[in-house]
């Protein structure tokens, strides 16, 4: 059991905030077999009005902010001068362009002034020292057509938050609020939706608790977003519940699974569209362009049949919080047989990418899962940079795409205990077309000692060849 999924327990256990349940599910039947391209995820349907509840949005709007349709921003990035709290891993001047990468991923959202910001303590008042708060304001005095300021820090205090929003008049963002607001733009899905739904709740409970007075307005909102959120938890338990039957129906159909995990915007949807080659999959060039976890088929070198999952993407600086009401889905990946993890070797902070990723899948994972790691987007970088034992690729030039399914196949086969054996069968008899069915038939050669009968080369497992033998019996 991981760590994330342990601390998934509810606020509240019952409540009933709508009439009738947000989500119905329609009874769906599973294909006997899945023939290749994207597999849905879920077979939910929506009912989405009551994920907008109005009443909702003005509590939303007035913790998180209004998602407007467009903002020139200016982007801060505060650092740590010194001390314990001082960022060793990574530099300003990356944390900056991550920071400026995630405003640019919404829509109508520009940027159009940034600068460091340093910082002795995260927990003053105004959260700057007064030489910084005089810098920024005579920018934005200067910049009058700045319409908000994102600070990249992973939340501020409530009473930080009103404060800078009083002496910057002007909307103010941390990571937790504008990643939210990523998250909404790009969620489709109504299991996304439900899931940032979700997400938001603990970031708008943290606000509220950091405020005084208004007892009565404040409980009567809390009693309001428990009661939505016990609704909501009730509608993820559904989804997790359904995703362990598909996972069931996966393993009975004797597919073998790879997730597809990394840094956001690393190309793991690139990657999956070049191991499938599935021309309908169309990756995106920014942030969080994948909130769906979804499942692709491909064939691997042998013939068989694999899924990939595609996953959310992971990033540095937010609270785990924000993630944990994706844990439904991304346990579709967490319990793969295998793990593809993609990173950016172009990518300035490659390195701290990298180390955030695997710590992250320390705490959702067995740590011993099997795990294969891959340089992506090796075509921008120069031959001799490519770091030793690194398995190179381009997703998008498809470079190493071949050797990298070899190495997929070898530790799927040493993993999941399948094996290959060789079999000796009766042409077009009904044992033939059933290993053929069932199996998979690497190749095939007729016996030169009889050419009535034919040498398989077979993928097995301990299940396959128990339901063989059983299927010979009946014969």
């Amino acid at each position: 059991m991981n760590v994330i999924l342990k601390k998934l327990t509810p606020f509240v256990k019952r409540g009933a905030l709508f009439t009738k349940q947000f989500v119905h599910r329609k009874p769906c039947l599973m294909p006997k077999r899945w023939n290749g391209g994207q597999i849905d995820s879920y077979f939910f349907v929506d009912e989405e009005r009551d994920l907008n509840n109005p009443d909702y949005s003005e509590i939303s709007n007035e913790y998180l902010g209004t998602i407007a349709k467009g903002h020139r921003v200016l982007v801060i990035q505060p650092y740590i001068k010194w001390g314990k709290d001082k960022k060793k891993d990574t530099t300003r001047e990356l944390q900056l362009a991550e920071a400026v990468a995630l405003v640019q991923t919404l829509p109508y959202w520009t940027v159009v002034e940034k600068l460091w910001a340093p910082l002795l303590s995260l927990d003053r008042k105004q959260f700057f020292g007064k030489g910084t708060l005089t810098k920024i304001k005579s920018l934005l005095d200067s910049q009058c057509n700045i319409t908000a300021v994102f600070i990249s820090v992973n939340t501020l205090k409530h009473e930080q938050l009103l404060e800078l929003q009083k002496i910057f008049k002007l909307p103010v963002y941390d990571r937790y609020s504008l990643v939210i607001h990523i998250f909404r733009s790009h969620a489709k899905s109504p299991e996304a939706k439900l899931q940032v739904a979700l997400a938001e709740l603990p970031y708008i409970y943290e606000k509220m608790s950091e405020i005084n007075g208004q007892i009565n307005l404040l409980e009567k909102r809390r009693l309001f977003l428990q009661s939505r959120e016990g609704q909501l938890r009730n509608a993820l338990q559904k989804l997790k519940t359904h995703r362990e039957s598909v996972r069931t129906k996966r393993k009975k159909y004797g597919f073998a699974t790879v997730a597809i995990v990394g840094y956001t915007n690393a190309g793991k949807t690139s990657l999956i569209k070049a191991l499938t080659g599935d021309k309908k999959l169309t990756p995106k060039n920014y942030l969080f362009a994948t909130l769906d976890t979804t499942a692709h088929q491909g064939v691997l070198p042998s013939t068989m049949k694999v899924l990939y999952i595609d996953t959310i993407g992971f990033i540095q600086d937010v609270p785990e919080t924000l993630i944990e009401p994706f844990v439904a889905t991304l346990e579709d990946a967490m319990v793969a047989d295998i793990i593809v993890h993609v990173y950016d070797v172009s990518h300035p902070d490659c390195k701290a990418q990298i180390e955030h990723v695997r710590k992250t899948l320390k705490s959702l994972s067995d740590a011993n899962k099997p795990t294969i790691e891959v340089a992506n987007k090796c075509d921008l970088i120069e031959p001799g940079n490519l770091p030793k034992d690194a398995l190179g690729i381009s997703a998008t030039e498809t470079t190493g795409i071949d050797i990298l399914r070899h190495e997929i196949e070898r530790l799927i086969l040493s993993e999941t205990g399948r094996s290959i054996m060789k079999m000796r069968v009766e042409s077009g008899s009904e044992a033939f077309a059933w290993l053929y069915k069932e199996a998979t038939v690497i190749s095939a050669e007729p016996d030169p000692k009889n050419l009535q009968f034919m040498l398989l080369n077979v993928i097995v497992t301990d299940d396959l060849l128990h339901r063989f033998r059983r299927f010979l019996k009946s014969l």
